[in-house]
């Protein structure tokens, strides 16, 4: 299936909040994040057909759980499809190649997400395993960066491009790790700041459970594709680089999710 295909049968109102041309989402919806919008309003009035899906719905390979490749049970509490792509653009040119781009709204330690984002939706058993080659992801304060990268991918290799972005936003996995680290770190600070706050708690602790997951998605995929870790560390022992990355995972700090439901109640000190 090409995945311009696959997106196109996403059906809004059931699998994504809309799906159709970017021209007309822009006149019909705002957008907040004024990167995005300033390279929306850029690119469709260069591809006038490039069309957008929004709040895409993705599952969680429980088998990664189960089988302890990961260990984080706590996303397998979240019911449905709780992985949510916030934007997607597409389009199929005149010679019939296709171009996908997730694109995130800015937030500090976002580009990590949108990698993470990135193997969960391209995993195999998942709806754009297929595809995986044709799947860009961005995330930047810079409108300038995200029209860029849109036009290169008519005529490079998505996986040259994001080898790219992904240098510029870490030097090595010794980087990537610790940001990833420090990313859910702040999460953590973050949930133990608005959960007290909040009424409704379900949205949010939906919203930090799924991200500490995109954490150790990355931090255990990018381990493991990573050939010369396992010649070098691990002597071409790819159990070895397996448990390794299993360990690397464990290190993303998360609150549990019975801390974040009893956040500032009675229980929280009992």
């Amino acid at each position: 299936m090409a995945v311009y295909d696959g997106l196109m049968g996403m059906v809004a109102g059931q699998q994504c909040t809309y799906n159709g041309l970017l021209s007309e989402y822009l006149n019909e919806h705002e957008i907040e994040d004024e990167a995005l919008l300033q390279a929306f309003k850029t690119i469709s009035s260069t591809d006038p057909d490039v069309r957008i899906i929004t709040d895409l719905k993705g599952s969680v390979k429980l088998d990664n759980i189960s089988n302890r490749i990961i260990h984080y049970r706590d996303i397998s509490k979240l019911a449905g499809n709780p992985v949510v792509y916030p934007y997607l653009i597409y389009a199929r040119s005149e010679e019939g190649a296709d171009q996908a781009m997730l694109v995130l709204p800015y937030e500090n330690g976002g580009y990590l997400f949108a990698r993470g984002y990135y193997y969960c939706m391209s995993e195999a058993g998942s709806m754009f395993y297929e595809d995986r080659n044709e799947i860009l992801e961005v995330c930047t304060d810079n409108p300038d960066e995200i029209v860029n990268s849109w036009e290169r991918l008519k005529k490079e290799k998505a996986g040259l491009i994001q080898r790219q972005l992904d240098r510029a936003c870490f030097k090595n996995y010794d980087e990537l790790k610790a940001k990833a680290v420090a990313a859910g770190e702040a999460l953590k600070d973050e949930a133990a700041e608005k959960l007290p706050e909040t009424e409704d708690k379900a949205p949010l602790i939906a919203s930090y459970v799924v991200r500490w997951f995109l954490l150790k998605k990355l931090v255990y995929v990018q381990y493991m594709v990573n050939k010369n870790i396992r010649s070098a560390v691990h002597g071409g022992d790819i159990h070895k680089q397996r448990n390794q990355a299993r360990i690397n995972a464990d290190e993303i700090p998360f609150m549990s999710y019975r801390q974040m439901w009893t956040a500032g109640t009675e229980q929280e000190d009992q």
